[in-house]
């Protein structure tokens, strides 16, 4: 199955034990795999921002001292010293901000992780299952794609696939905020029942709407986000603050959606 890329990824694929041959089960696992990984994306670099700071100001030490033990210009010595510093003052800003931008940039890649994973997993049904590829055929004019020529590539696969999510979001009922519904309807098409708790359908829909804001507003909120969110209307007008208790729920949310995908799809046997 050629897999598409999230715009954050992962440079090397996670290594699974699951064959590929297995295409919708390996879609599933590379999912679940990706959105681990991007889960901790935000710990590891706190972690290494603290460093900076708590550590920071001995590099500088060290520096100033390794320069004039080997006979550098002061140019060169201030240059390397004020960079250290300066580094330092950004570190301190990241953690006052509450480390707002990296934990944006770790929730982007998860979302991004989901989004392009269900993406392949859809591609893989139609790929493997004769009866889902018929059902996905139907959606479209007729002749468009051709269910006598099945089994199609995984190129075709996958491009009826994303013009399959586009007319799933058509047919979803307040397609705008529906995230959750929206999907619903796309694997309901290929026989596929999501069964996804209230609570975790709403944190969902409220992500996908700040996923949203980020990408085309640069996460400033406004009165038309609010009204479906009235607990973030502090911040009207403003940049949302992805704080870790934010991410944490949109994070829960986002595996949530992705265990009833799975659930739904092993009870129907397919691998």
């Amino acid at each position: 199955m050629v897999m598409r890329s999230n715009p954050v990824t992962q440079l090397q694929p996670p290594k699974l034990g699951t064959p590929k041959s297995a295409k919708i089960s390996y879609s599933l696992h590379e999912t679940g795999s990706l959105l681990v990984g991007d889960m901790f994306l935000s710990g590891y670099l706190n972690d290494c921002v603290q460093m900076v700071e708590y550590f920071g100001p001995l590099r500088s030490f060290l520096l100033l001292k390794g320069g004039y033990e080997r006979g550098a210009n002061t140019e060169t010595i201030d240059r390397v010293v004020a960079h250290a510093t300066d580094t330092i003052a950004w570190a301190v800003k990241m953690r006052d901000d509450g480390y707002h931008q990296i934990n944006t940039i770790s929730f982007l890649s998860e979302w991004a992780a989901l989004e392009a994973g269900n993406e392949n997993v859809v591609a893989a049904i139609i790929g493997t299952v004769r009866n889902a590829a018929e059902a996905a055929a139907d959606k479209f004019q007729k002749g468009r794609f051709d269910a006598g020529a099945w089994p199609w590539s995984d190129d075709q696969c996958l491009e009826i696939a994303q013009k399959l999510d586009q007319k799933a979001k058509d047919k979803t009922q307040d397609r705008g905020w529906n995230a959750s519904g929206r999907l619903v309807v796309l694997f309901g098409w290929l026989g596929v029942t999501l069964e996804i708790d209230p609570v975790s359908a709403e944190k969902f829909n409220e992500a996908s709407m700040i996923r949203n804001v980020i990408v085309h507003r640069y996460g400033r909120l406004r009165a038309s986000d609010i009204c479906r969110t009235p607990h973030l209307a502090g911040w009207e007008g403003k940049t949302l603050p992805m704080t870790a208790e934010r991410m944490r729920e949109y994070n829960e949310a986002m595996v949530a959606i992705h265990l009833a995908i799975s659930n739904a799809i092993h009870a129907k046997g397919w691998k």
